[in-house]
């Protein structure tokens, strides 16, 4: 389960209730603010005085080459270690995540978050999201729902096709190389989608290419993050998709 923490300096109350109302699961704060943050609601608070102590219980560690790495893991035995990269970069995280080091990163954007979370396809579990915008809060969040979002799925019967001619079609190429199972949910209205296959399976007239889905009419509804859906004949490249497996398990794809 991915975690958030967010940091509040300086001081802010409306950041403080867009985190509370988030469902964040922790908020630093200067030393002073956590009987503040209490009033407001039932959170953990990290800093000097609050539920969790930093520099005690919390440190920040800032990486500044591999050689650190180890160090990190041995601390992250009896602290909670919040790392800072000098010059950002991934790979000291990937090698942190491969030892099985238990770390939080801080980001400071939506970008960032998304990079952290998908490193080494599991990602790390928890960040610490410093920013004095509500807004990009809000869109850190949702990122993050859509993340651990799970569809409930259910079987339908096809009673009748109807031929009616010839008509245009959608094929959707993402970055993803899909597995047996997966797909996009599609259909003619967003209330009711059908679960596309990706091109995975190998049949005697096409190659498999696992990052393409052949997803129907032009006119159909395609499933994107953040609860909304779009018509296929409106994706372009760069844009985010949902792509879901048969037991309802989400990812997000880029077209």
């Amino acid at each position: 389960m991915r975690k958030i923490w967010v940091k509040v300096d300086p001081w802010d109350k409306s950041m403080i209730t867009t985190a509370l109302e988030g469902g964040v699961d922790g908020i630093m704060v200067p030393k002073g603010y956590s009987k503040q943050v209490k009033k407001l609601g039932k959170i953990q608070t990290i800093s000097e005085d609050g539920d969790l102590r930093l520099g005690k219980d919390v440190i920040f560690f800032t990486i500044k080459s591999g050689d650190d790495e180890d160090e990190i893991v041995k601390l992250g035995r009896s602290k909670k270690i919040i790392l800072q990269c000098e010059n950002w970069t991934v790979i000291p995280l990937e090698n942190l995540i491969a030892k099985g080091a238990d770390v939080i990163v801080q980001v400071d954007n939506l970008k960032e978050a998304e990079t952290v979370f998908g490193i080494l396809e599991k990602g790390a579990q928890h960040i610490l999201f410093h920013t004095t915008d509500p807004a990009e809060l809000i869109k850190v969040l949702s990122f993050i729902r859509s993340k651990e979002e799970r569809i409930s799925l259910e079987t339908a019967e096809i009673q009748e096709v109807t031929p009616i001619g010839m008509g245009d079609r959608v094929c959707v190429d993402t970055c993803t190389s899909m597995v047996q199972g997966q797909g996009m949910l599609v259909g003619n209205t967003s209330s009711a989608l059908f679960l596309v296959h990706a091109e995975t399976v190998l049949n005697p007239y096409v190659a498999p290419r696992p990052f393409r889905v052949n997803a129907g009419p032009v006119h159909a509804y395609t499933k994107v993050p953040e609860g909304k859906t779009r018509y296929l004949s409106e994706l372009l490249a760069g844009d985010r998709v949902l792509i879901v497996d048969f037991k309802g398990n989400v990812a997000i794809g880029a077209v």
